[in-house]
């Protein structure tokens, strides 16, 4: 069940490929693939569970390492140790209700692809008010749960059949400002947010949007950006508040009624 990867000649160079996103995702010359089956000889037997053991999985950590198979497979068992130390497994079942309620995510949209959108709104964010009464720890877990959902929803698209390899994050960063959120206390939860996605999502999204952007933001990109991959940079984009230039681009690859209108869509959440 789930993602499925055959095999391609093409022009003599060996690939394995898939109908979602071929060149970038899914396809590997014959060396990456020659990589993938050492990587699984030496990993799988110390492997628990039977997603972590599918081809799809495994090419995340070998991208994430330039197919370095020696890198790929440290980082993936530091991945698992990080798991087990923080419980992640069991993340959701812990009482949110306070944060749902405070600094609100939602996971109900999906691109023409069918990859899961992620929102969050900044309007409904106040990060140094939680800071400042002590949730700098719980602020970062819960925007670490909020990656770990959207790279769950995958994995249950996948388990349905679906060729979902990735997820879109798209923000609204209006009224971002530097008192609420991005204060110097308050920077400690980029950094983190972005050394856990390059760690332990690495190129699990598609697409990470950023809309309504001041140009105050930009003291917070200078600071992560150096901690972002290649990888993630190119998926990072970044748009000011003018709508007649971000809302056609957004718009090609998503329905209007799959985001609320303050993306510009028609979506009625209740």
């Amino acid at each position: 069940m789930g993602v499925r990867l055959t095999f391609l000649v093409v022009f003599g160079v060996f690939a394995v490929t898939l109908g979602v996103k071929l060149d970038q995702d899914l396809t590997l010359t014959r060396s990456q693939y020659e990589a993938l089956e050492k990587f699984k000889e030496n990993v799988i037997p110390r492997l628990e569970k039977d997603y972590q053991k599918t081809d799809i999985y495994l090419i995340r950590w070998l991208r994430a390492r330039n197919f370095n198979v020696r890198q790929a497979e440290e980082m993936l068992f530091s991945d698992l140790k990080w798991r087990a130390q923080e419980k992640m497994d069991q993340i959701n079942d812990e009482d949110w209700s306070d944060m749902e309620i405070e600094y609100p995510y939602y996971l109900d949209g999906y691109d023409h692809e069918g990859k899961p959108i992620l929102t969050a709104n900044y309007d409904e964010w106040d990060i140094r008010k939680g800071v400042l009464s002590g949730k700098l720890q719980r602020l970062m877990r819960w925007m670490t749960k909020a990656q770990n959902d959207g790279v769950s929803k995958v994995r249950e698209l996948q388990a349905e059949g679906k060729n979902i390899t990735q997820w879109d994050f798209i923000i609204n960063m209006n009224n971002f400002n530097l008192v609420q959120h991005g204060c110097i206390q308050c920077l400690p939860i980029y950094t983190t947010f972005v050394s856990n996605y390059e760690n332990h999502f690495p190129g699990s999204c598609d697409k990470i949007i950023l809309l309504n952007t001041p140009q105050v933001f930009e003291i917070v990109l200078n600071l992560i950006r150096p901690i972002m991959s290649q990888q993630t940079r190119d998926a990072l984009k970044v748009y000011n508040n003018n709508r007649e230039e971000w809302d056609p681009i957004l718009f090609a690859d998503i329905d209007r009624d799959q985001l609320v209108k303050e993306y510009g869509g028609t979506k009625v959440r209740y």
